[in-house]
């Protein structure tokens, strides 16, 4: 059954779920609660409401109550607007396969799966492979999730076994996260696992604790997302052996898909990239040796464990498996995909069935990513850059546009996104990401470039690190628009 975060750890890890737990009482967070809090978990109250603030789904005014639509890009694609970002609304509702959405959270419907393979088949009934992993033994498992190639799929794809080595190598208690955030507008897969087969990631979770021992099991889940949460709550309740794994409510934030960024909210502290090294698997968690992995990773085991010899006969020698997609935009069939790793992207788009005007295109990565042109599809779905430009194969968000009309406007709404979810914390992103949206929305290319390799190489974490690809991959393939 899941629970709270262990009463061991140290008290400042009360915040984020106190926080949590007001906004969704009352809609908001006054600054009289967060003294209250901060006098109840000894902190000081500046470094609390410092915290609170940084959570793009906090309120800190008595809600209006109006319901504000979706402005994600693929609904901003079916209202044929690339509006401004109305105040109060979210980014991205998740539910781009039926754009335009508006309104909460919805399971995730089994008819929008679009192709299945052994992620999204119907989900287990046993702990056969479980079961398999235990007859191996701890050490012949972790040998078996090594030597199967498994990578990790919340975007980076890490090899999983060299990282659960590394946190096993430092002989201290671990902690295991599992991170079900999933902030990246246009990514639905996480929900799709957990809404269609939890006990398929419960088996996962299951796995790496056998071989593991981690201390302590937490998951770290959208604060939106409680369909998906209700779902793998009740596969934890019903699990055999049990887990006592916590349930951590976010607060938003694109940055939160930087594993110390995470780390930072599940402390209690500002939500924000820390320095490396040390890595996680060194000093997490309060200190701990930490893996931290994302849902599709932990369906992955259970699949991994299905048949430990044929897991290779998928995907690449490089990256076996399989990949869940997330498809939406100009589209007769958006929803998800599940597709061998190495086929090439046009394959997929294809079986969406475009609708355009003039040429697809495809944004490849969401606002990490970038844009690939109809020429450009042809590129194998595979770890890192599909092109040198920007577009990658990240956490699988694919949007399909019609070029040139939309080009512009979601370049500009992929700057303005990137510029207003930067944490802050380094210069370069702080101050760079708003003045590269000011210069596409003046028409100015001149300093573009500049710019943004001074945000790419003087940023911290990933958002920094990437924002420019969106608008760097647009205008290298589209000059004609920006000019």
């Amino acid at each position: 059954m899941a629970r709270p975060l262990p009463q061991d750890l140290p008290l400042r890890s009360q915040l984020l779920p106190r926080l949590y737990e007001e906004q969704r009482r009352t809609g908001w967070i006054a600054p009289e609660f967060a003294a209250a809090v901060a006098r109840e978990l000894r902190l000081p109250a500046a470094e609390v409401w410092e915290a609170a603030t940084s959570y793009a789904d906090f309120q800190f005014a008595p809600p209006i109550g109006s319901e504000v639509p979706c402005a994600g890009l693929s609904c901003q694609l079916s209202r044929r607007s690339f509006e401004e970002v109305p105040p109060g609304a979210s980014h991205c509702l998740f539910r781009c396969y039926e754009a335009p959405a508006a309104g909460g959270e919805k399971p995730f419907p089994a008819g929008k799966v679009r192709q299945v393979g052994p992620l999204l088949a119907p989900d287990i009934t046993n702990t056969d492979r479980l079961r398999a992993a235990r007859r191996l033994g701890r050490d012949a498992a972790l040998n078996a999730v090594a030597e199967s190639g498994l990578r990790g799929r919340g975007g980076a794809y890490f090899p999983v076994g060299t990282k659960w080595r590394a946190a096993l190598e430092e002989r201290r208690p671990i902690a295991l996260v599992v991170n079900a955030e999933e902030g990246e507008p246009g990514v639905f897969k996480d929900r799709a696992l957990l809404s269609l087969v939890p006990r398929r990631v419960v088996e996962g979770i299951s796995i790496a604790a056998f071989i593991l021992e981690p201390a302590v099991i937490v998951v770290f889940a959208n604060g939106h997302a409680d369909p998906a949460v209700r779902s793998l709550e009740e596969a934890l309740d019903t699990a055999e052996p049990q887990l006592d794994v916590a349930i951590v409510r976010g607060g938003g934030g694109y940055v939160l898909g930087e594993e110390s960024a995470l780390l930072n909210a599940l402390e209690g502290r500002r939500p924000v990239p820390r320095t490396k090294p040390p890595y996680p698997v060194q000093s997490g968690l309060f200190g701990m040796p930490t893996v931290v992995n994302n849902i599709e990773t932990f369906a992955n085991l259970s699949v991994l464990f299905g048949d430990v010899q044929g897991f290779r006969t998928r995907g690449t020698p490089e990256t076996p498996g399989t990949k869940i997609l997330s498809i939406s935009g100009r589209v007769q069939l958006p929803g998800a995909y599940e597709v061998p790793m190495g086929v090439s992207l046009r394959t997929v788009v294809e079986r969406a069935v475009p609708v355009v005007a003039g040429e697809v295109a495809v944004l490849a990565g969401g606002p990490s990513g970038g844009f690939l042109s109809a020429s450009h599809l042809d590129v194998p779905l595979q770890p890192g850059m599909l092109h040198a430009t920007g577009a990658m194969l990240g956490a699988g968000g694919m949007v399909v546009l019609d070029a040139p009309g939309d080009i512009r406007g979601a370049a500009l709404a992929m700057a303005r996104f990137n510029a207003e979810e930067s944490c802050g914390k380094c210069t370069p992103c702080r101050e760079g990401t708003p003045r590269l949206h000011d210069l596409l929305a003046s028409w100015k290319a001149h300093g573009i470039d500049e710019l943004a390799e001074v945000i790419q190489f003087g940023s911290l974490c990933g958002l920094g690190q990437m924002a420019p690809g969106p608008v760097r991959s647009a205008m290298h393939f589209w000059p004609e628009v920006f000019a």
